[in-house]
């Protein structure tokens, strides 16, 4: 008989003064997207440069514990399969050490946190870098801090986990459950549970927080709109009664991605697109939903079924199938083909003033593309070999550029894409970097 496990939480520590982090236990899940604590313009006032004093102005920008700074902090996280995780400051190219976790199997990050799965599935390890961004579209707020173990989550088989704004979904595939976390408390070093949700046991699902809201699916793959506590909201409101009316046309939920518009789900006839009314205090918490459909029909193995995007842009990027890339830009509502002569492996959106779209094909070439015409502007050729591309590599972007691990040169590339992709830096390390994610963004 198959044995439910009921999920656990148990907190991190902070780093020791010898620059070691403390051991944990080690198991292995599937991630999504990690989440990125939002911290909202306060009244005018002078930023701190310092923030950490209680007796400082709390003006404009102001985290407690945490340093203002005028520029981004940009940094690559990076593993091995043995778990050590670096960081490498991409200003000053010095390397630190963040953990030593055991063998792992993957790390993801959303620019500030990055999580490790490891062998076997059911325990998931939160790490803050310590470094990130607070985007208000008009102005950034750059930040630093210590950085240290948040904790672990522990359940029953591989988890994923989706951020919101207000609350992060980790869900384990064997047990049906996703426990909702409290977002900003992951910033203060906590993990703290603010709901649950439950499922059918080891069937597929989908759990994606927007604004003081959660869609998850069911057994059956339907959405439904719940809570920040996991209870589903009153079908007879207005507002729910005609989310669940859009969420009904979603058939076969996939990957999920936030924009600066609102919330991506891909589904078999397309994407829904959720937006949160944050005009005022009063406005409803529900969010308004819209369906926007493929331009044409779509074989089922050429959807987007994951999206991928530089941070805070409201274009996004997914692979199609054989035929070359999606892009979706949630401000027009709109879908674009852009057709490779090569299938692509990985494909992000850099959504910047020359729309330039970043892939890696299934050969190893890594492509720069013109999102508005299609048209190749850069190659770097040979970039991944067939053994790193059968394991599985990672593409990260910024505002400047592009960086690509390859664990069997024991590098990271750093691509200039606007410059036809030259490879502006090579990154060499001691171990084999399986892993990457920038944080800093």
């Amino acid at each position: 008989m198959h044995r439910l496990l009921r999920p656990t939480i148990r907190p991190g520590g902070s780093r020791p003064t010898d620059d070691r982090l403390p051991r944990v236990t080690r198991t292995a899940l599937t991630l999504g997207a990690l989440a990125l604590t939002l911290t909202a313009c306060a009244p005018q006032g002078s930023a701190s440069p310092t923030a950490s004093a209680s007796d400082e102005p709390r003006g404009h920008g102001y985290v407690e514990g945490a340093s203002e700074l005028p520029e981004p902090q940009l940094h690559l996280a990076t593993a091995d399969v043995d778990g050590t995780v670096e960081l490498t400051d991409l200003l000053s190219e010095e390397r630190t050490t963040l953990a030593e976790l055991g063998p792992i199997s993957a790390l993801t990050g959303d620019g500030r946190f990055v999580a490790a799965q490891s062998e076997p599935a059911g325990t998931v390890t939160i790490i803050d870098t310590g470094v990130w961004t607070v985007d208000h579209e008009d102005h950034q707020h750059y930040y630093r801090a210590e950085a240290r173990v948040v904790g672990e989550i522990e359940g029953d088989g591989p988890a994923t986990i989706t951020a919101g704004s207000t609350t992060t979904a980790v869900r384990f595939a064997g047990s049906g459950e996703t426990l909702l976390l409290d977002t900003a408390a992951l910033g203060r070093g906590d993990i703290t549970q603010s709901g649950r949700i439950r499922t059918s046991p080891g069937a597929p699902g989908l759990t994606v927080p927007i604004g003081e809201t959660v869609v998850a699916s069911d057994g059956s793959g339907r959405l439904h709109l719940h809570g920040v506590d996991g209870d589903l909201l009153d079908p007879s409101s207005a507002s729910v009664t005609a989310a669940d009316a859009v969420l009904a046309g979603c058939t076969d939920p996939a990957g999920s991605i936030t924009t600066n518009v609102g919330v991506v789900i891909s589904c078999a006839e397309g994407a829904v697109l959720a937006v949160v009314d944050r005009s005022s205090s009063e406005a409803d918490p529900v969010p308004t939903f819209e369906a926007i459909p493929y331009p044409q029909a779509v074989a089922a193995d050429d959807r987007a079924m994951s999206f991928h995007s530089r941070p805070g842009r409201p274009t996004v990027a997914a692979v199609a199938g054989t035929s070359g890339a999606w892009l979706l830009d949630t401000r027009e509502r709109s879908w674009a083909l852009l057709p490779t002569s090569t299938p692509l492996q990985l494909v992000t959106a850099v959504d910047d003033r020359d729309q330039h779209v970043v892939g890696l094909t299934t050969t190893g070439d890594l492509l720069v593309l013109d999102g508005a015409t299609g048209a190749v502007t850069g190659t770097a050729a040979a970039l991944v070999g067939g053994a790193d591309l059968a394991t599985g590599v990672q593409l990260e972007v910024d505002q400047n550029r592009a960086y690509l691990n390859t664990p069997g040169t024991r590098t990271v590339s750093e691509i200039d894409y606007g410059d036809a992709a030259r490879i502006a830096r090579t990154f060499t390390f001691d171990t084999a970097p399986a892993f990457l994610a920038e944080t800093g963004r």
